[in-house]
């Protein structure tokens, strides 16, 4: 899931004008430091209400835009001043309620006195400009490389609708927005609004829009520019799909909107609401920060997260959107994950029905990442809403979704669902609001089972403790540690050894609450060798396996019939592992032994993957375990190797080994033999050796100086000249282990400010990925109190963006307890540091603790 991270925005500061005239506005930091807090969010909702806005925008001039606005609105009380936001814009002719005033704004806001105020209607009418954005939100202008055409398209999330026009930037103001727009004749129009009409005016077009409806203003959206447009009519609804002209012969614009109906079909009868805006556009993009914004009838899609010509998993999640975040929206941005990993959900069950739907790798990975924070969490200021990574915090809502789901019944949970929507319609609503009517449609109480599954952070961890007698179960427990008081519901698995597999015996749904629960139903059942207290993965829980069932999947993992239950199977082993339960000898000693007869391709990714973490977790605890780590790395590759040969007739499973022998191909031989594979000397039958795999290939030989390394890196370069060549080169010289190179870049990095070059950060991201990986421990040190040193100045003068690769790559982790403690001095600065980098640190900490307790399981090994 890469959903929902933001960077920051870096916009030019103007001056600021009115009435015909100029004054300096304060100088303002580059990026949107400010917000909206909840606190003025909160009382602005209490006094403004019945907004509407009448936009005129000229977007003729490739430099700036111009804007002529009247803002409407009812106020509640006329004893305080009123803030506007408005960020980064020239003003002019501002008029309060008939009277002409020179602007109190500071870049930022734009604040009307109480004395021109009237409680009850008022009016306001100003002109504007200001430049096009050129970050990931507002109103961004785009010219293509490959033909030069400019676009415009809008982001505005958290809190930057305000960047396109001035108004009342918060979810709760809904709003009406009448658009019209000024454009070159030979551009495509399409707003959130439904067009009314469009005039040709010389050299351009005017294109009108009716009113829309009420919308919270970061759900508005305007897209202008020459793109190619396809249209399809859907039971009244216009579906319109946009694509800049130098990607739309690639796209399969009728399969595209073929689904999108189908899906629409779906959700109607699946929410029992119909569509609820008479058309729906669907753009893709040159960039967003995320793989697409949902906003009211328009969806952007991220041209570079497309990985097919018709995104259909994307297509649909963007779609459920539409019912379940904008028809409905959030009260304040607390309330942001709900909406996101409902539609999330949803969009899962179109793809069970719509298509053959395969196996996906469980969300338990990112769900159970480390500390499992709580889900809903106060957010002070719109401008936290994606400090750091929200990803796990939105996988583990969309798991408690899933349990709910499974509690309730699928078809109450969606007669919820509609009873939600239709309560209410164009409204703001938050968690509280969506589990009344859950409880309204069921009779069941929810308020204490949601507080503990959103409020509460943390993971429960579920095991089972049984005895046998006469080959019969005779009692029964499902335990719970860490748990809550609420109930829950889970499915267990039973299975049974056979002579060439392991059968399921029986699956029991059991409801379970407090510490311990006896599964009294259960007894005389026969008595199994593996017990999956998750199965299927219905609760969002760690299973700890019991001792029987752990030392049957060690030995038997494969010889399990369902793929998914092999995948979740992988990933509990991986979890005992990182608790210290589990040796790591014995999780790679299982591997070996199950890994060879895995046929499907996704499982063996997953459990591969895990491999990997095992691989840097060994290099990382360097000089312990070392001879182990490099019997256990050889004999990694000599299996990989060896299934990559034997594997000519599955295609997939081949390249997937392959793939995992270039990331174990450690020792000499095998790194010689991944020059001769580079240089033609020796050739593996059915591996095609893409640009792509080349690179990689380079990169892993530079990393581990293979001799020569460096002359090949330069060879290559002269027979690739792509974007992509240029950035594996620099991954293959920065990973190269040369302590004057580390060091030289190593000051770039340092160096950094967020000021500096775009390109440039981009170029440092991979720098940072490559600078100290986890066999170059003794590099790694040599700056490491540098680092440590300078994070507070370097959080100061650095971006979200930047400080979130820095603190992933570049915080020194030795797998020791004076690591932990260096790490942890770092806490008790009083200087401080921002959500992101202290959000970096603690992950950090928890993944040296993590280490510290895998390596101290191997040692205390008999």
């Amino acid at each position: 899931m890469k959903l929902f991270s933001l960077c920051a925005i870096s916009l030019t500061t103007l001056l600021i004008s009115a009435c015909q005239s100029t004054a300096p506005a304060p100088k303002q930091p580059s990026t949107n430091q400010d917000g909206i807090s909840a606190t003025i969010a909160q009382q602005r909702a209490n006094r403004v209400s019945e907004v509407s806005y009448q936009l005129h925008l000229d977007v003729t001039n490739d430099r700036q835009l111009t804007g002529e606005t009247q803002i409407q609105f009812t106020l509640a009380d006329n004893q305080q001043a009123l803030r506007l936001d408005f960020k980064q814009a020239q003003i002019s002719n501002l008029v309060i309620n008939a009277q002409k005033l020179y602007p109190n704004y500071d870049g930022n806001r734009l604040l009307i006195p109480a004395t021109l105020l009237r409680s009850g209607n008022n009016l306001i009418s100003l002109h504007f400009r200001k430049a096009y954005s050129q970050g990931d939100q507002g109103l961004i202008q785009y010219q293509d490389p490959a033909d030069g055409q400019r676009y415009l398209y809008s982001h505005f999330l958290p809190s930057s609708a305000q960047t396109m026009m001035p108004q009342f930037d918060q979810p709760d103001l809904r709003a009406s927005y009448q658009l019209s727009v000024l454009a070159p004749k030979e551009w495509q129009l399409a707003s959130a609004a439904t067009l009314q009409n469009s005039q040709v005016q010389g050299d351009n077009t005017l294109w009108q829009f009716n009113p829309s409806l009420p919308v919270s203003p970061h759900n508005f959206s305007l897209l202008a520019g020459p793109y190619q447009s396809w249209q399809q009519d859907k039971d009244g609804i216009t579906l319109q799909l946009l694509a800049p002209q130098s990607v739309a012969s690639q796209i399969e614009a009728n399969t595209w909107l073929t689904q999108t109906a189908q899906a629409m079909s779906y959700y109607e009868q699946r929410l029992a609401t119909p569509f609820p805006f008479g058309h729906y556009t669907q753009a893709i993009v040159p960039h967003l920060p995320s793989d697409f914004r949902a906003s009211m009838g328009q969806t952007s899609f991220n041209l570079t997260s497309l990985a097919a010509a018709v995104p259909g998993r994307l297509l649909r999640q963007a779609l459920a959107e539409q019912w379940l975040g904008n028809l409905v929206t959030l009260k304040w941005w607390d309330q942001f994950w709900l909406n996101q990993s409902l539609a999330h959900l949803v969009a899962d069950d179109a793809e069970t029905q719509l298509i053959d739907k395969p196996i996906e790798a469980s969300l338990a990975l990112d769900n159970y990442s480390r500390s499992a924070p709580q889900i809903a969490r106060q957010v002070a200021n719109s401008l936290e809403l994606f400090d750091g990574n929200t990803v796990p915090n939105l996988n583990k809502a969309i798991a408690q979704l899933s349990q709910l789901k499974f509690m309730l019944g699928e078809s109450h949970f969606y007669q919820g669902i509609a009873h939600y929507l239709k309560t209410y319609p164009l409204q703001n609503a938050d968690l509280n609001d969506f589990l009344l009517s859950l409880e309204t449609v069921t009779n069941q109480p929810l308020s204490q089972w949601g507080q503990e599954a959103f409020m509460r952070a943390g993971v429960t961890r579920l095991t089972t403790r049984f005895s046998c007698e006469g080959g019969r179960i005779s009692h029964f427990d499902l335990h719970q540690l860490n748990g809550g008081a609420a109930s829950n519901r889970v499915k267990l698995g039973l299975f049974t050894l056979g002579r060439h597999a392991l059968h399921k015996n029986l699956v029991s749904e059991v409801t379970y609450q407090g510490e311990h629960t006896t599964v009294k139903h259960l007894n005389g059942v026969r008595c199994p060798d593996l017990v999956f207290s998750n199965y299927q993965n219905k609760a969002y829980v760690r299973v700890k396996l019991d001792d029987t069932s752990l030392e049957t999947a060690l030995l038997h993992l494969s010889s399990l019939e369902e793929p998914e239950l092999r995948l979740m199977l992988w990933q509990t082993l991986w979890e005992s592992v990182l608790a210290g339960e589990l040796p790591l000898n014995r999780f790679i000693g299982s591997s070996l032994i199950n890994l060879p007869a895995e046929s499907e391709p996704q499982v063996l990714e997953s459990a591969q993957e895990l491999l990997r973490q095992a691989k840097a977790m060994l290099e990382q605890m360097s000089p312990n375990q070392q001879r182990y780590s490099r019997q256990a790395l050889n004999a990694i590759a000599q299996m990989s190797l060896r299934l990559t040969i034997s594997n000519k007739a599955q295609p997939e499973v081949q390249s997937l080994w392959f793939d995992n022998y270039l990331h174990f191909a450690v020792s000499h031989q095998a790194k010689r033999h991944l020059a001769a594979l580079l240089d033609g000397k020796a050739q593996l039958s059915g591996i095609t050796l893409t640009p792509e795999r080349r690179w990689q290939m380079l990169i892993h030989l530079n990393r581990y100086d293979y001799p020569g390394a460096e002359r090949l890196v330069q060879r290559e370069k002269q027979a690739d000249d792509s974007k992509l060549a240029q950035q594996a080169a620099l991954s293959a010289l920065v990973a190269r282990p040369s302590a004057k190179e580390k060091r030289q870049w190593f000051e770039r990095v340092q160096s950094h400010t967020q000021e500096s070059d775009p390109q440039l950060l981009e170029k440092l991201t991979l720098v940072m990925r490559q600078l100290y990986p986890s066999e170059q421990k003794a590099l790694s040190q040599a700056s490491a109190e540098q680092r440590l040193d300078e994070l507070t100045q370097l959080d100061k003068r650095n971006s979200q963006a930047f400080m979130q690769q820095y603190t992933r790559y570049l915080l020194p982790r030795s797998c020791n307890y004076a690591s932990v403690a260096r790490l942890q001095a770092l806490l008790a600065q009083p200087e401080g540091y921002s959500p992101t980098t202290l959000k970096g640190i603690n992950q950090t900490i928890e993944a040296e603790q993590e280490c510290i307790r895998v390596l101290e399981a191997m040692q205390h090994l008999p």
